[in-house]
C-alpha cells in the first residue's frame, strides 16, 4: 500500500489535496450522509407500511364480498392503489382464485417451479402472518407492465396479507409491486446532492429466508443503470475499471451484482463494515473502492422492511473526487484577490525600477491599474456569486409567492463549485422534496375530495332514508294510538262480563254446594248400601255354612238309620230264630226297622232340600255379590262426583277466575302498549334529531367539500414534475 493508501500517486495527489482544502467541513458532510440514510429508510418504511395498511382493509372487506364478485373487487381495489400492479387471492391450495390480471388466475404454486415463493405460502398459513416477500424475479410481473416507474423489469415484490376468519386463515391477499419502485423513491434524481456520483442502492446484509442470496447481492437498482444518467458510464453498456475490467450487467442490477472490490473480489468495505456493524460512516481520504473501483464515501446502515424476514442494508455514497472538489467563496475570491495584488505589486515594482517614466506617470498606470483590478475582482469574483444568489433567490421567490413553478431546477453547469453550489444542490433537493410532497398532498386531496363525495351521496341517502323511517315511525305510532284505544275498550267489555260472570259464578257457588251436600247424603247413603250388602253376603254365607252343617247331621242321621235298620234286621232274625221266646223282641225289632226307614226316607228328603236351598244360596250369593259390585261402582261413582264438586268448591275459592285473568292480561297488553307508544314517541323523536345530525353532517360535507376544492385549487398552481 502507498503513500495514498490503495490509491497509486497521480490519483491519490489531486484527491489528497481537495481534501485538505476541505477538510473543515468533514462533520458537515457526514452529517448529510447521515441525514440522507435517516431520511430514505423512514421513507421505505412507511411507504411499505402504507401498502400494508392498504392491504388490510382489502382483506377485511373481502370478508363480506361473495366470492364470485372478489375478482371485479380486486379491479375496483386496485383502481384506488398507486403502487400494485396486481392484485390476488390464494387458497390454502396455493390457486390463485381471483386476480386482477386475468391470466394468472387458477394457476398452482403447489408444484416445484417456484419452491422459495410457495415456502413463503406455506409459512403465512402456518403463522398467520403478514409476509414481505422478494424481490425476486417473476416473469408475470414483466408482462403485466409498468405502472409509476419508467423503468421496468420482472424483479418482483409481493405483499402477502392473510385473511383470518373465525382463527382460521381462508385466504391470502396478494399485492404485486415491480421492484424498481423502490429505486424511484431512494434516488430521487432531481434531489440528488451529488448529482455526478450520488448513488443510493440497497443490497442483502442477511437473508433469513432464502440462503441462496449472497450478502452484499444488490436488490435495488442501480443509479448507473440507469440510461438517464449521462455523466458516467452506464452498467448495461459497462463501467470500464482502470485495470480490472469490464463491470456489466445484462438485464438489470438486482440479483446480478454483488457489491465487490473488482481488485480483491471480495466486499468492499463500506458495505462489509456495515454488515458488521450495522451501520458504516466513513468519509476520510482515500475512501474505499466500490465494484467500479472508484474511491468513494459515504453511509451504510441496515435496516428491516415492515413483514419482510430478511435483513436489508443501503449504502448512500458518492465519489470522493466530486464531494471534496468544493472550493469555497473566500478561497476564490482570496485566490483571485491574491492574484490581483501580486500582480500590482509586480508592475509596481517593474515600473519604479525602469526609472523610465515620472512619478506621476506610475502613479497614474497603477491608479487605472488599481480600477481595473477592481473591476476584473468585481466582474469575475462578486457578480457571479451575487447572480447565482439573486436565481435562487427568484427561483425560492416564485414557490414562495404561490403558483410556483415546482418543475424548474437550479442548472448544475451553471454552479461552481463553492458555497453557492452547495446552497444550490440544497435548494434543488428542498424543491424535489416540496415537489414530492406538493404531489402527495394533491393525490391525497383527490383521495378525500372522492372520499368527501362518496359520504355526501351517503349522507344525502340516509336523510331521504331518515324522512321515510320517519313517515313508518308516524304511521306505526297512529296505528299503536288506535291499538291503544281498542284495548282500552275491549277491557271496558271484559269489565262487563267480569260483573255478569260474577253474578253467575255467585249462584253456580250456592248451587254447587247444594248438589255438594245431596252428592254427600247419596254418598252416606251408597256407603249403607255397601255395608247392608256386605252383611248380607256374610250372612248367605253363614247361612251356606249352617246348611253345610244340617247336611252332615242328616248324612249322620241317616247313617244311624241305616245301621239302626241293619241291626233291626239282625234283632228279627235272631228272634226268629229264638222262637216263641223271641216273638216279642222280633215286633219290637220290626217297628224299630220301620222306623229307622221313615228316618231314612225322611232324611233324604232333608238332604234334597238342603240342596235345593244350597243351590239357592248360591245363586243368592251370586246375586248378592254382582249386585255388591255394582253398589261399589256406584258408591266410587259419587265419590268421584263428591271430589269434582269438591275441587271445583275448593277451585273457585281459592284461584282468581278466568275474567280475572284474561282482565289482567288485557291490562299488561294496554300497559305495554302505552309503553310502546312512549317508546316509539321517542324512537320518532331520536330519528328527528338523527335527521338533524344528518343534515349537519350533509352541511359539514358540503363546507368540506368547498373547503377540500379550494385546497385543491391552491395545489393545483403548483406545476409539478410528476402527476
Amino acid at each position: 500500500m502507498g503513500f495514498f493508501g490503495w490509491l497509486d500517486f497521480r490519483e491519490g495527489v489531486p484527491l489528497w489535496w481537495s481534501y485538505q482544502l476541505n477538510r473543515q467541513i468533514t462533520k458537515s458532510i457526514e452529517e448529510i450522509f447521515e441525514g440522507i440514510a435517516k431520511t430514505r429508510v423512514t421513507l421505505l418504511t412507511d411507504w411499505a407500511n402504507e401498502q400494508w395498511a392498504f392491504l388490510e382493509n382489502t382483506s377485511l372487506e373481502l370478508q363480506r364480498i361473495p366470492e364470485v364478485d372478489r375478482s371485479q373487487y380486486l379491479e375496483d381495489r386496485l383502481q384506488k392503489a398507486v403502487y400494485f400492479t396486481e392484485l390476488f387471492l390464494l387458497t390454502p391450495e396455493c390457486i390463485v382464485s381471483a386476480s386482477t390480471y386475468t391470466k394468472h388466475r387458477g394457476r398452482s404454486y403447489s408444484g416445484g417451479q417456484t419452491p422459495i415463493l410457495k415456502r413463503a405460502i406455506d409459512h403465512i398459513f402456518h403463522t398467520q402472518e403478514k409476509m414481505l416477500y422478494g424481490p425476486f424475479l417473476d416473469q408475470i410481473t414483466l408482462e403485466i407492465g409498468p405502472r409509476t416507474s419508467q423503468f421496468h423489469d420482472e424483479v418482483t415484490l409481493l405483499f402477502l396479507q392473510p385473511i383470518i376468519q373465525h382463527g382460521k386463515l381462508n385466504y391470502i391477499v396478494a399485492g404485486r409491486i415491480p421492484n424498481d419502485v423502490l429505486g424511484d423513491l431512494i434516488q430521487r434524481e432531481a434531489g440528488h446532492v451529488y448529482r455526478d456520483s450520488g448513488d443510493n442502492y440497497l443490497f442483502m446484509a442477511k437473508s433469513n429466508f432464502d440462503p441462496a442470496i449472497s450478502p452484499g447481492t444488490a436488490l435495488s437498482r442501480s443509479r448507473f443503470e440507469d440510461r438517464t444518467f449521462t455523466l458516467g458510464e452506464n452498467l448495461k453498456d459497462g463501467v470500464h475499471t482502470k485495470h480490472w475490467g469490464v463491470v456489466k450487467i445484462r438485464n438489470h442490477t438486482e440479483f446480478e451484482i454483488r457489491f465487490t472490490d473488482p481488485a480483491t473480489k471480495e466486499l468492499h468495505p463500506g458495505v462489509m463494515n456495515t454488515i458488521r456493524n450495522g451501520e458504516n460512516i466513513f468519509v476520510h481520504f482515500p475512501g474505499y473502492s466500490d465494484y467500479r473501483h472508484v474511491p468513494v464515501i459515504g453511509k451504510g446502515i441496515t435496516f428491516q422492511m415492515p413483514g419482510s424476514p430478511d435483513i436489508w442494508g443501503m449504502m448512500c455514497e458518492a465519489d470522493l473526487e466530486e464531494v471534496y472538489r468544493r472550493r469555497s467563496i473566500s478561497w476564490r475570491l482570496g485566490k483571485r484577490f491574491a492574484t490581483l495584488t501580486a500582480i500590482g505589486i509586480a508592475l509596481h515594482q517593474g515600473l519604479v525600477l525602469s526609472n523610465i517614466l515620472p512619478s506621476w506617470a506610475i502613479l497614474f498606470i497603477e491608479i487605472l491599474y488599481g480600477v481595473l483590478a477592481a473591476y476584473l475582482f468585481y466582474k469575475k469574483g462578486v457578480v457571479p456569486i451575487t447572480s447565482r444568489l439573486n436565481h435562487m433567490t427568484q427561483i425560492i421567490r416564485q414557490i414562495a409567492e404561490g403558483g410556483g413553478d415546482l418543475t424548474i431546477r437550479l442548472d448544475h453547469s451553471t454552479q461552481s463549485n463553492d458555497e453557492t453550489s452547495e446552497l444550490g444542490r440544497w435548494v434543488n433537493n428542498l424543491i424535489d422534496s416540496l415537489d414530492e410532497l406538493i404531489s402527495k398532498v394533491k393525490s391525497a386531496t383527490l383521495d378525500v375530495e372522492q372520499t368527501n363525495e362518496s359520504l355526501r351521496g351517503k349522507t344525502i341517502q340516509v336523510e331521504k332514508d331518515s324522512f321515510t323511517v320517519i313517515k313508518r315511525m308516524d304511521d306505526m305510532l297512529e296505528g299503536m294510538r288506535q291499538q291503544l284505544e281498542d284495548v282500552q275498550q275491549a277491557m271496558q267489555q271484559v269489565d262487563q262480563v267480569s260483573d255478569t260472570l260474577r253474578s253467575v259464578e255467585q249462584l253456580s257457588q250456592e248451587q254447587l254446594f247444594h248438589a255438594q251436600d245431596q252428592v254427600e247424603s247419596i254418598n252416606v247413603k251408597m256407603q249403607a248400601i255397601v255395608e247392608r250388602v256386605h252383611e248380607a253376603m256374610a250372612l248367605t254365607a253363614n247361612f251356606t255354612e249352617h246348611s253345610s252343617n244340617i247336611g252332615r247331621i242328616v248324612d249322620t242321621i241317616n247313617n244311624v238309620a241305616n245301621q239302626t235298620n241293619l241291626l233291626a234286621l239282625n234283632a228279627t232274625i235272631e228272634a226268629s230264630r229264638a222262637g216263641e221266646y223271641g216273638r216279642g223282641f222280633a215286633v219290637v225289632a220290626q217297628e224299630i226297622r220301620k222306623l229307622a226307614e221313615q228316618t231314612t226316607s225322611s232324611t233324604q228328603e232333608i238332604s234334597h232340600t238342603l240342596e235345593k236351598i244350597k243351590v239357592g244360596s248360591h245363586l243368592v250369593q251370586k246375586a248378592i255379590q254382582e249386585s255388591s259390585k255394582e253398589v261399589e261402582k256406584g258408591a266410587s261413582y259419587v265419590q268421584m262426583v263428591q271430589g269434582v264438586l269438591t275441587s271445583m268448591s275448593q277451585s273457585s275459592a281459592s284461584h282468581p277466575d278466568v275474567t280475572e285473568q284474561i282482565r289482567n292480561i288485557i291490562g299488561n297488553i294496554a300497559s305495554i302498549n302505552e309503553q310502546n307508544v312512549k317508546t316509539v314517541g321517542n324512537v320518532d323523536q331520536s330519528t328527528g334529531e338523527m335527521v338533524n345530525m344528518v343534515q349537519d353532517a350533509r352541511f359539514d360535507s358540503e363546507q368540506s367539500s368547498l373547503v377540500i376544492f379550494n385546497l385543491r385549487r391552491l395545489v393545483d398552481k403548483f406545476k409539478l414534475s410528476t402527476k
